[in-house]
């Protein structure tokens, strides 16, 4: 009796460790699987540090992850300008859009008013880049710059550029990139913003 007790005491066990042992084989292949890790993002951007070619600001082909620069890659006018204007292939610009006009960026189109196909490498925006950061006759026959400081944004003009930097980028060199370089790019063609980053008020 004690023995047939016993057995079927272990039969029991036996089964219930089975038992829980299968619903926790079940439960591994319900569990939500993991997101996958974000992918990283080509973007158009600027820094405001001059190159060791003399250029006196810094075109890049940005790798963002989460919102980060993890690389860059400089790039010429030139390129820069054709293949933000989608005339020529991109990694930052796949859908081939022309994105001087998406955001409002005068004088950089793909096409010309007279609706000739040009490259538009004389775009009137990134060669006055210089102006954020430096005052006084710095380019000849671009004008005098807008920076409140000889060699820098003074303060006040630090604080506005901060608006077209995230906040993991608190230093005015940059970078700049996506979205918000292009608002700079658009602003920087409004007089009235141009009054207002030079002069305050």
């Amino acid at each position: 009796m004690g023995a047939a007790t016993n057995t079927c005491l272990c039969l029991r066990v036996m089964r219930g460790v089975v038992l829980v042992v299968s619903v926790l084989v079940l439960c591994s292949f319900h569990q939500p699987h993991p997101k996958p890790p974000a992918y990283a993002r080509f973007e158009f951007g600027f820094s405001l540090n001059p190159t060791a070619q003399g250029e006196m600001y810094a075109l890049f082909m940005y790798t963002v992850l989460d919102n980060k620069v993890v690389d860059s890659r400089p790039m010429r006018v030139g390129t820069y300008i054709l293949q933000m204007a989608g005339l020529e292939e991109s990694r930052a610009n796949i859908e081939g859009l022309d994105l001087f006009e998406e955001y409002g960026i005068a004088g950089c189109a793909a096409y010309s008013e007279e609706g000739q196909l040009h490259t538009g490498l004389d775009c009137s925006s990134i060669r006055d880049l210089w102006k954020l950061r430096y005052r006084g006759a710095a380019v000849e026959g671009r004008g005098t710059g807008w920076a409140g400081e000889e060699y820098r944004p003074s303060d006040r003009q630090q604080i506005l550029l901060q608006a077209y930097r995230g906040d993991d980028y608190p230093h005015w060199h940059g970078p700049y990139f996506g979205k918000d370089a292009l608002r700079l790019l658009r602003d920087m063609q409004d007089p009235d913003w141009v009054r207002m980053y030079r002069d305050g008020g």
